[in-house]
């Protein structure tokens, strides 16, 4: 059971926290070199390539089509200003992935005061299964991640806690307006509800105005309008996703599950706090499910959902591990089996993930084109005369340094949105392109 003494709860020690970062880092430089410089996410060409223009001078919303708000942009941008390289874009975001990692540890360790189960559980928050699919992307998940479940924690506290929830929430949902639902969800759980959500609706319109200020009217046709204009996915496709995304959640949700006897035998408010706001985040982070019917959409969402699930799971299982409670700890080890079996698939197989992708699907979330493959298509394009554009996707032109047409990195928006039809015509008017 939970230990109640919170003095007890809050030392963690310095050498569980130097284990963890020994360990995390290692992990991470093992990813690094798994991962290679595979194309794996069209998204993340299109941030690092707006990203690179940003760096650049150009000017976001007026003469680059960007179909988010600005902070992931900027986010971008700013791991560039530190070396223009997929390398180093990759090694920003791992520092992101490791916060991520760190947030986990802590609520862990609050809900059990166990140090191995909290260094456990935040070594793996890096491979849960979307989280190694999505492992160092630039897309507003990885972001959102670290932003809602700090949100939570923060949120479970007294003082100043709700103040933090609020402006990490409101962050959150800058970087994409769909994140509101876990953003809102979280605060209504927050220790002090009142406190946390004025704290995100002063945040909010201290973000919007800047941002209204900074790129006025075309920020919103770009983010809001054009958003509205590429259409919807028919039920087919996004039931697949939705089963997709189910068989990879299927292990953290059945351990989280194990979590509500933690919930009934807790005597520690904080413990119980941190629970239901946990609970919030997973919640509010699985109703982003419900935004794939945007056409474009894709699973990336359930990054968002993966942490808060892994700390409800982990608390799930210490405590049936303390209980002896032999019908749960079957049903966890038999939960780890199928989430070593999905994370072993991709990792061993990235190209074709079999065990990865759902049962009966023709098709797993694969890797694009391998690291070989992405150096083959590289070259190409360094080898066409400099300044011509590059066709393809914006991921290969921007590990090539090229540039691409138009200028318009975020072919899909300008290709569905009506309202950005004169950046698609700047495309299409930008001729010859190369190779």
């Amino acid at each position: 059971m939970p230990r109640s003494d919170e003095h007890a709860r809050q030392a963690l020690g310095t050498a569980p926290l130097v284990a963890w970062a020994c360990l995390a880092i290692a992990l991470l430089v093992l990813l690094r070199v798994w991962q290679g410089d595979a194309y794996w996410e069209y998204s993340d060409g299109v941030y690092a390539l707006t990203g690179r223009l940003v760096l650049h001078g150009s000017d976001l919303y007026r003469e680059v089509a960007a179909a988010q708000p600005p902070p992931i942009y900027y986010a971008g941008a700013g791991i560039l200003a530190f070396g223009d390289s997929v390398a180093m874009l990759r090694a920003g975001l791992s520092v992101v992935a490791l916060v991520t990692s760190l947030l986990v540890l802590l609520c862990v360790w609050r809900l059990t005061a166990s140090r191995p189960a909290a260094v456990i559980a935040g070594l793996l928050a890096l491979v849960t299964p979307w989280a190694l699919r999505e492992h160092a992307q630039l897309v507003p998940e990885t972001f959102a991640a670290p932003l809602v479940l700090g949100a939570a924690l923060a949120g479970s506290r007294s003082g100043r806690g709700a103040t933090l929830a609020g402006a990490l929430a409101a962050l959150a949902v800058a970087f994409k307006l769909a994140f509101v639902l876990p953003a809102l969800a979280v605060l209504l759980a927050a220790r002090h509800r009142g406190r946390a959500l004025l704290a995100a609706a002063v945040a909010g319109v201290v973000l919007a105005a800047g941002f209204l200020l900074a790129f006025g009217g075309p920020l919103f046709d770009g983010a809001v309008r054009a958003q509205r204009q590429t259409g919807t996915s028919g039920l087919h496709y996004v039931a697949g996703l939705w089963a997709q995304a189910g068989w990879n959640l299927v292990p953290l949700l059945a351990c989280a599950a194990l979590a509500w006897p933690v919930w009934r035998s807790a005597t520690s408010e904080a413990v119980r706090v941190l629970l239901r706001t946990l609970a919030a985040a997973a919640f509010g982070s699985l109703l982003l499910l419900l935004t794939l019917f945007k056409h474009g959409s894709y699973l990336t969402v359930v990054l968002v959902a993966e942490p808060p699930l892994l700390c409800l799971a982990a608390a799930g299982v210490v405590t049936a591990l303390r209980e002896g409670a032999i019908g749960r700890l079957t049903l966890a080890g038999a939960a780890t089996v199928l989430a070593a079996i999905e994370v072993g698939s991709l990792f061993a197989s990235p190209a074709d993930p079999s065990l990865f992708a759902r049962p009966l699907a023709a098709s797993g979330p694969s890797w694009t084109l391998s690291p070989a493959q992405v150096r083959q298509e590289v070259a190409v394009r360094r080898a066409c005369p400099s300044g011509v554009a590059s066709s393809g996707p914006p991921y290969l032109a921007f590990a090539a340094g090229r540039r691409i047409a138009g200028d318009q990195p975020d072919q899909f928006i300008v290709a569905n949105a009506a309202i950005l039809a004169r950046f698609r015509r700047a495309a299409e008017l930008d001729q010859p392109r190369c190779p």
